[in-house]
């Protein structure tokens, strides 16, 4: 901002001292009304958006003071519960921060997950909030009531050394940044380092270490529910760890819900139905065939009262461990999620902070987003979730921060494996929708319950072509 209030001085030296902060604003109403095209009006949504689309060229030293249009204003912020309280104060505590040093009332609040969408949703009709945190393809849904921030999301990426390849494929809608990617929640898997270590699993202490291919992951799971100690998989309808897990096994063998034209059904593959013959015997021969009715939080049971060996999970299991059934928490690893002919996958995307076009205090919403991406305030959030959360950027999988847990560290590699809803297609609404009504984990489940892949993949395919329409 000195910069700018230079220019304003030396453009209004005639001007008495008390009217250097009209200048201030007055250099603000400059950039604000700056020439732009007819096509940048339009894409960030008329009068409401046009400060944002020059404002997100402006360096970020020219912030060094808020423009007084933003004080004595207010500030909304809505996003879900953070699995990490610390991480939740703190981001309380950065936004009152924030609020007094520039005279802007701020109100954060934190809903559960699954209340999350619906707020969004009634507030984009009525409105009353100015950021949101959307989950990943909600800037799909909600892309027509979204600031474009392009310019300011691209400049955080430069700054970090660029996206990691996630949120590449995830964040863009329509080659364009309408939210601040910020990361998202880990997942992989956790493993029993005593049993492994008892069926011969070299290097079990160590899950950087181990490099299993599903047919190697499945044998380790054999022997095991031989000796009591089973695998554990949450095939039900859970919005987290089933898609994890079926979307990863699914490309890792070949098949996808649609080509990269967004059309053409991938999905009913020689090559994928081979594979799920094999995952038919294999969850006969290694799992707890439970699982088929378990959500997002039997698995975390079951691991935590010896039922099972192994799981696909976030590290909430191990940060539960800690504290408190601590002899587990010593006694288990995580690893790197296996990787089948095709490769090794992570179903991920990235959340975003974004503005919304019905935002009352647009101004202040760009400054505050600003401001938190920096690393001295989005660095220390991040930081204080000891990996739970996945970073947005390739500097901070270089962040010392991963080596403090031995048992945390293998979570530094999952970003570069990442791919979102609608692989190789687009994660747009109608790979929302295909999600929303559990068509792969469906395809799963149905085909270990009936010991039928080729009917089961062929139900799925089907299901996907009234959707994609390909």
């Amino acid at each position: 901002m000195e910069k700018m209030k230079k220019r304003n001085d030396d453009l209004h030296a005639r001007e008495a001292p008390k009217n250097q902060e009209k200048g201030r604003q007055s250099s603000l109403s400059g950039l604000l009304n700056t020439r732009v095209s007819r096509r940048e009006l339009l894409k960030t949504g008329g009068i409401a958006g046009l400060g944002l689309a020059v404002l997100g060229t402006v360096p970020r030293e020219a912030f060094g003071r808020p423009p007084a249009v933003i004080k004595g204003s207010s500030l909304s912020i809505l996003q879900g519960t953070c699995f990490v309280p610390a991480a939740q104060e703190l981001y309380k505590k950065q936004a009152q921060t924030w609020g007094k040093a520039n005279g802007v009332k701020v109100t954060t609040d934190f809903l559960n997950w699954p209340d999350l969408q619906p707020k969004i949703g009634a507030t984009v009709q009525a409105g009353g909030l100015d950021i949101v945190e959307l989950w990943p393809s909600w800037n799909y849904l909600y892309q027509d009531s979204l600031i474009d921030l392009t310019g300011l999301a691209e400049e955080v990426g430069r700054k970090g050394g660029g996206y990691e390849p996630y949120v590449l494929s995830s964040a863009k809608v329509g080659g364009r940044y309408l939210g601040i990617p910020s990361g998202f929640t880990n997942n992989s898997i956790n493993y029993r380092i005593s049993w492994f270590k008892e069926v011969g699993v070299a290097n079990a202490e160590d899950g950087t270490k181990l490099d299993m291919t599903w047919d190697e992951y499945h044998t380790v799971a054999k022997k095991l529910k031989a000796k009591g100690h089973p695998f554990g998989q949450a095939l039900g309808h859970g919005t987290g760890d089933p898609p994890s897990f079926c979307y990863a096994y699914m490309w890792a063998h070949g098949a996808m819900e649609v080509d990269k034209d967004g059309k053409t059904v991938l999905f009913n593959k020689p090559e994928f139905v081979d594979s799920m013959k094999k995952f038919i015997q294999a969850w006969k021969d290694g799992y707890d065939e439970t699982g088929t009715s378990w959500d997002d939080s039997n698995n975390n049971r079951a691991f935590l009262s010896g039922q099972i060996s192994c799981t696909l999970n976030g590290s909430s299991i191990y940060f539960v461990a800690r504290k408190d059934k601590p002899e587990i928490a010593k006694d288990m690893q995580h690893m790197l999620i296996p990787r089948g002919p095709a490769g090794r996958f992570y179903w991920l995307g990235s959340k975003t902070y974004a503005i919304l076009k019905n935002s009352k205090n647009i101004p202040a919403a760009m400054e505050f987003l600003t401001w938190w991406f920096d690393d001295s305030q989005y660095g220390e959030w991040f930081r204080i979730q000891e990996g739970y959360l996945l970073q947005n950027t390739a500097k901070y999988a270089k962040d010392p921060m991963w080596n403090r847990d031995p048992k945390m560290t293998v979570f530094r590699d999952e970003p570069k494996y990442g791919r979102d809803l609608g692989y190789a297609g687009p994660p747009n609404q109608k790979a929302s929708l295909a999600y929303s009504k559990y068509i792969i984990v469906d395809t799963f489940t149905r085909s270990v319950q009936s010991g039928d892949a080729e009917t089961a993949i062929k139900w799925g395919a089907e299901q996907l072509k009234h959707i994609y329409g390909g």
